[in-house]
């Protein structure tokens, strides 16, 4: 070890960390000389400090599957940690996961209770509420939320579609330039099954935004059956999360819903250079990460040359991974520098780099996987040193717990310092250098890669097996020394040749809790840097490292002592309903008694309200769909008075962060996952069985018989759907509605009723008046008019139907009596129970409550009553919950379906101690 110059470190008090500190002292890298506070004690304070205020909670999700078809069950598994040692959390009680469309909209949402820090659940994926396209599977906790949702975990995937589809279409891009900018045109092209083109067919298509249209248009299909569409740019800086939403018309009433993701998130190829630790300054030689992302979302490669204001040039480089790499330079006081890049069609761009500091310090950070150790190499420029002995201080922190500190005298142009590393958990490790004062001055994160991880043994007594035989598989778990752990895992087993995979492109464990869920922004591949670690995969890692930063903390707020004051607490198991009661004249009712009763439960509490009228009903343990009605009361029986209630808002969906993961093609998902599922729908209907949900048809079909009373529609067959979003700028219902689409669907108008007085009427853009429906009840205006001017929250969802008279006369059968069905406008509240009259008094409510977990079902076929006619299934095994024994072992066991070729099977989990562990095991059946 090279020693460094005088310094004066400060011992953690982490007791797994002292060793690495002792060594360095005897090896007098390091020496502890008493002495009164200084900013480094300040700095360590303050980020303990911030640590045990706000500890910081990550989430994964181990899904059976990497992608699915309608018809599907994802199952899956939820672990959440906290602290920098990945342990399982004790902080929340409950975990929320979003299912959110292409158009940033919940398609389902449940709440499971966390035990432990580990949850099960499944959303079922059936077409009444789904089509095919691009979803997100989204998780977090309340407290997690005072973080952001860039520290959600957040994934996208496809869901295809295997039903009996009588369209098929495909989306191609087309990239032209423009000037500085890129043009985008998108050519659809529709077939059928055999790849027949529909030609001639109407197609309208809308650019959405969430729930705004961006554009519209229409058009007719060449003989190619085909179709092309330009597409407006996006705004400078602003990233488009939109997609296209197309519906072809065949003869009669059928149409067809097709949704396009649009990929594209800037108005051309976007290079960022990145300086080391941060800045360029002159006389210092520092290594200049890079990262080119093309229009897609997606790296790309390219190649460029650096040269000054001079034109002299400097250094080549050129891209190594996923549109990342790095060159150095060592910038002049006078001089300028700019980079001229060259990308993949022959275009070239030049960018200026940033400017280079007069006077300051440059950091470079070495990763050694060989010998366990970090150097880190402090660089000072001539104008620094001419001032004299200058201090500075260097800190090294993992998810807030302080790794390494020291202070250190500057005497010469560099200085090393070699860190071992051996010790420390894998995961991500800032190093930040500050001046005499306190205030950051460079920072570097590293990716630490330790042998830390549970080691998975799984073994079967053969590797080769017949369909619906029998398996044992046996799990072993150790640690690197061998040591046996006791653990909770979950495994999935699929059949491979049904749904091929890339491993490299997956989430696991390991990419999720130690890289994703700290860094912001994209990472495209994650699992690439875990699945097979090598050199070089650690150098591409380490570059990644440069080109994205962490930002857990601000450190001017921890150096000011500034409190973390978190918007949201902790959510346990049990559910507080809490609220205010006042006067109609908003003044609080002190002495007061409400009520809280569900009457199908034959549930009933009371309780009286404090001198601010605050009243609560505490650890109330709610399973989902259960609702309550809460009334409120004077100390005299008095009821002129309001129950307000406490509300969280819900998370925003907010744009997806991983537009690169976008599947333009879902027609063209790997074939084998399509054809078996629909094989697998054509054999259980032969067998008249639904294990699979029940799906339709695609194509919507003019009625050919006399539909009965309540029926409903699937939300694809709905020409618009609206659903509350916080993110609109409206107040009422009323407003909501007429802002959604920019006016495209609705417009209401004041129409004087002879026993009402002048009422909102809601009107198509064609001048039709809506039906209304309510919770499936026909509502006249007179009575729909407060619901118009209530908070849009209570608002569940509203289908609006206007280009089918199938689809019209399917609400209104049973309901009006019609010669031609006019539109219909179909609201549905949360509650289900729309009520005429207003009572401010009585409130009902129906919080979020913990969705029950469904278990997988695995056939035995050592049973004689298991009868499957044909067994096609994909998720061959799904079990969320093995642990091993003491001596780190485990045993299960299942029948392998229909399906022959490779069977994969993925165990993840984590033990006591916060150890992480992903085994990925194949075996044959023939």
């Amino acid at each position: 070890m090279t020693k460094s110059s005088n310094t004066s470190a400060i011992p953690m008090p982490t007791k797994r960390y002292l060793p690495i500190f002792l060594l360095l002292s005897v090896l007098g890298i390091l020496s502890f000389v008493p002495k009164d506070p200084d900013p480094i004690e300040k700095l360590v304070a303050s980020l303990q400090r911030w640590a045990e205020t706000n500890p910081q909670e990550k989430v994964y999700l181990h899904t059976d599957k990497p992608y699915y078809v309608i018809g599907d069950t994802i199952w899956l598994k939820a672990y959440v940690t906290t602290g920098s040692k990945h342990q399982l959390s004790a902080l929340s009680g409950a975990l929320y996961i979003d299912l959110i469309n292409e158009g940033d909209s919940l398609a389902q949402s449940v709440k499971l209770p966390l035990i432990s820090g580990m949850a099960k659940g499944s959303f079922i994926l059936s077409d009444t509420v789904m089509r095919e396209g691009n979803y997100r599977l989204r998780a977090y906790t309340q407290w997690m939320r005072n973080a952001g949702q860039e520290y959600f975990y957040d994934r996208t995937f496809s869901i295809g579609n295997a039903v009996d589809n009588t369209v098929f279409a495909k989306i191609d891009y087309l990239y032209t330039k423009d000037g500085a900018n890129t043009k985008v045109r998108v050519l659809l092209k529709y077939t059928d099954e055999t790849g027949k083109p529909y030609i001639n067919k109407t197609v309208h298509y809308e650019l959405k935004e969430s729930y705004k249209i961006v554009a519209t248009g229409s058009g007719k299909t060449n003989e190619l059956g085909e179709l092309s569409i330009n597409l407006p740019n996006p705004r400078p800086g602003v990233i488009r999360n939109s997609y296209l939403l197309t519906r072809i018309t065949f003869s009669g009433e059928e149409v067809v819903l097709k949704t396009f993701p649009v990929k594209t998130v800037s108005l051309q190829t976007d290079v960022q250079f990145f300086p080391e630790s941060g800045n360029l300054v002159n006389g210092i030689r520092t290594r200049v990460a890079f990262k080119a992302t093309g229009v897609s979302g997606l790296g790309i490669p390219v190649k460029g040359i650096v040269t000054d204001n001079g034109g002299t040039e400097i250094t080549r480089f050129e891209s190594k991974h996923l549109g990342m790499g790095y060159f150095s330079l060592m910038p002049e006081a006078g001089k300028t520098y700019q980079a001229k890049i060259t990308f993949p069609d022959g275009s070239a761009n030049t960018i200026k780099l940033p400017d280079a500091l007069n006077e300051g310090y440059g950091m470079s950070v070495y990763n050694n996987a060989e010998t366990d150790t970090v150097l880190v190499r402090l660089n000072a420029n001539t104008s620094v040193l001419q001032t004299g002995t200058s201090k500075v201080s260097l800190l090294a922190q993992s998810g807030g717990e302080v790794l390494f500190a020291t202070d250190i005298s500057i005497r010469k142009a560099s200085t090393s310092l070699y860190i071992p590393v051996k010790d420390i958990p894998s995961g991500i490790l800032q190093f930040t250098l500050f001046s005499s004062t306190g205030d950051p001055l460079n920072e570097r994160i590293i990716f630490v890669q330790n042998k830390d991880g549970m080691q998975l043994q799984v073994s079967s007594i053969k590797k080769g097996y017949s369909p619906r035989e029998k398996i044992e598989l046996n799990l072993e778990a150790t640690d690197h020394a061998g040591e046996a752990l006791a653990g909770n895992f979950s495994v999935s087993v699929i059949s491979e040749a049904a749904v091929p995979s890339d491993e490299a492109t997956e989430n696991s464990i390991f990419s999720q809790l130690l890289l994703s869920s700290d860094i912001k922004g994209y990472i495209e591949k994650p699992n690439y840097y875990f699945h097979h670690p090598t050199d070089e995969t650690r150098a591409n890692l380490d570059v990644l490292m440069m080109a994205q930063g962490y930002r857990r903390f601000i450190w001017k707020d921890l150096i000011a002592g500034k409190a973390f004051q978190p918007v949201y607490k902790p959510e346990k198991l049990g559910t507080d309903i809490t609220g205010r009661l006042i006067a109609l004249n908003k003044k609080p009712v002190s002495g007061g008694k409400v009520t809280l009763m569900n009457n199908k439960l034959g549930f009933i509490l009371d309780t009286i309200t404090d001198n601010n009228g605050r009243f609560g009903f505490k650890n109330l343990l709610i399973a989902d769909g259960v609702d309550f009605t809460l009334q409120g009361r004077t100390g005299k029986n008095g009821k002129n008075l309001e129950v307000e209630l406490d509300k969280m808002a819900r998370e925003e969906a907010g744009p997806n962060k991983n537009t690169g993961d976008f599947n333009a093609e879902l027609p063209e998902m790997p074939e084998t996952a399509i054809d078996n599922g629909k094989k697998q729908n054509v054999d259980l209907q032969k067998a008249g069985r639904i294990n699979r949900v029940q799906q339709l048809r695609e194509v919507q079909v003019k009625a050919s018989k006399k539909w009965g009373f309540g029926n409903s529609i699937n939300e694809s067959q709905a020409d618009q759907v609206f659903r509350p979003d916080s993110k609109q700028p409206c107040q009422t219902l009323r407003e909501c509605l007429e802002e959604m689409e920019r006016n495209n669907s609705i417009k209401f108008k004041y129409v004087l009723d002879a026993f009402c007085g002048v009422l909102w009427v809601p009107f198509t853009k064609r001048g039709e008046g809506y039906a209304v429906l309510i919770d499936n009840m026909i509502i006249d205006a007179c009575d729909f008019q407060t619901l118009l001017l209530m908070d849009p929250s209570d608002i569940n969802k509203i289908y609006f139907v206007h280009e089918s008279y199938a689809i019209q006369a399917r609400l209104l059968t049973g309901r009006l009596n019609f010669s031609k069905p006019p539109p219909v406008m179909a609201i549905y509240t949360k509650s289900g129970n729309f009520r005429k009259k207003y009572d401010p008094s009585v409130v009902y409510y129906k919080p979020k409550g913990f969705d029950n977990a469904k278990e997988f079902y695995s056939p035995r076929y050592d049973n004689p009553k298991t009868n499957i006619a044909d067994d096609l299934r994909t998720t061959i095994y799904w079990n969320p919950a093995i642990m091993t024994d003491k001596d780190g072992k485990a045993k299960f066991d299942f029948f392998n379906a229909d399906n022959k070729g490779t069977y994969r099977v993925v165990i993840e989990g984590i033990n006591g101690e916060g150890q992480l562990g992903r085994q990925v095991y194949r075996y044959e059946v023939k």
